[in-house]
């Protein structure tokens, strides 16, 4: 008889957005006195407008009725995209933040990994925040004494545990995140997309560890948007979409489910022609995306500024390291590392030739224009690190191409 560990039942999460706020009490004090006497707030971004009178606050739910149950030993996979609630549901599992509604139940002992050096104190040393970390998950010293060289050696970084974390890359925070959660023998482990910022054979190895703990016992939640990786590693899955489960059931079916969902179905032209071949290429591209790189997320009809005025991206890619470096509201204050450019009757290759050049200034790596026969012309940076090296880039473009060629589109 499975035994059930996770019992998630009507959980809600309400924030309360366009109210101030400030690092520091005395900052929220001058924001709040500036504004409401109509003079212009000492601590707003350069970015914020109007910021000489009082926001318009409003609720924003980024969960609602979220209703599932995990049993013992499962790997469940979280897939949704940006501003779906992955990360939300995980904060309220590992009881960082409270719901507004519903409750959680958890059995067992806990690790979660939610962000680069979540738990450690960066004042201590490497060596320091390991002991630290599994005392807070209730081990003793002599059980973390027998880990000790293990968590070490998976993290490849003995030479700095005697050097205080806040020192520390991000690179060699999240290695030694990841070898402490996975090795102080949790019962529930707890993963949101921290493996993006380690090196791909990082990555790898910590996909391994997880493959070899799959027997154990361990139950797993595991927040990704590749839909192979989830294939690979989990034994079910779970699909969010504006705060609410749209899907579930084995990976393959949550997999599914979430390619389906990534179907850029406003862009297909019902009467047929070039519309509908555009709305199917975009549709295989962000599906081919999701496939084939392990990181990153997939970006769809975002504004972007450049010294043209904001520009749309209609579908695009961009890697987490990179997306945490950019103001995303209102609009992008730079493009994504891929964009993506259709020809159309609307998008002539003049004009994607000219967007190509925009985006290339505005700090995109790669741009392709897609051809209306499935052809894939792919322009680089050579300034820029590629995303590929050239022998996985050739074969996945040409097995791109080769996909947009067959699809039987009138």
């Amino acid at each position: 008889m499975t035994e059930s560990v996770i019992r998630v039942e009507a959980i809600s999460k309400k924030y309360r957005l366009g109210v101030i706020n400030r690092r520091q009490l005395v900052d929220q004090i001058e924001s709040w006195l500036a504004r409401a006497w109509g003079r212009p707030d000492p601590h707003a971004s350069v970015f914020e407008k109007a910021t000489d009178r009082m926001p318009t606050p409003y609720d924003f739910w980024a969960l609602r009725d979220i209703s599932f149950e995990v049993n013992r030993g499962d790997i469940v996979g979280i897939m949704g995209r940006n501003g779906s609630g992955k990360s939300t549901l995980l904060k309220l599992l590992s009881r960082i933040t409270a719901p507004t509604s519903g409750k959680a139940f958890m059995k067992g002992r806990l690790a979660s990994l939610l962000e680069v050096g979540t738990g450690f104190n960066h004042e201590l040393s490497g060596r320091d925040n390991v002991y630290l970390y599994g005392s807070i998950m209730g081990l003793k010293n002599g059980e973390i004494d027998e880990k000790y060289s293990d968590i070490v050696d998976f993290s490849e970084i003995g030479d700095f545990m005697e050097t205080p974390t806040k020192r520390y890359s991000s690179g060699m925070r999240v290695r030694l995140a990841f070898a402490v959660a996975a090795h102080l023998n949790p019962d529930i482990l707890i993963l949101d997309e921290v493996l993006a910022v380690g090196d791909a054979k990082f990555q790898q190895k910590c996909l391994n560890r997880i493959d070899e703990i799959r027997g154990s016992g361990v139950t797993i939640l595991f927040v990704s948007h590749s839909a192979d990786q989830v294939l690979k590693l989990c034994t079910k899955g779970i699909v969010l979409h504006e705060g609410r489960i749209i899907g579930s059931g084995t990976a393959q079916q949550a997999t599914d489910q979430y390619l389906k969902l990534l179907n850029i179905q406003n862009d297909i032209d019902e009467k047929g022609g070039a519309g509908s071949r555009a709305g199917m290429f975009s549709s295989k591209i962000a599906e081919f995306f999701a496939r084939n790189l392990n990181t990153g997320s997939l970006i769809m009809s975002v504004p972007v500024e450049t010294s043209k005025g904001n520009i749309p991206v209609e579908l695009g890619w961009i890697s987490n390291e990179r997306l945490s470096t950019l103001r995303t509201e209102p609009s992008w204050s730079a493009s994504p590392d891929i964009v993506v450019n259709i020809v159309t009757r609307n998008m002539t290759p003049e004009v994607a030739h000219e967007l190509r050049m925009i985006h290339s200034k505005n700090g995109a790596r790669e741009s392709w224009i897609v051809f209306p026969d499935g052809h894939v012309d792919r322009y680089t940076d050579v300034a820029m690190k590629p995303i590929f090296n050239d022998f996985k880039s050739k074969t996945f473009i040409s097995n791109l191409a080769s996909l947009l060629a067959s699809l039987d589109v009138e």
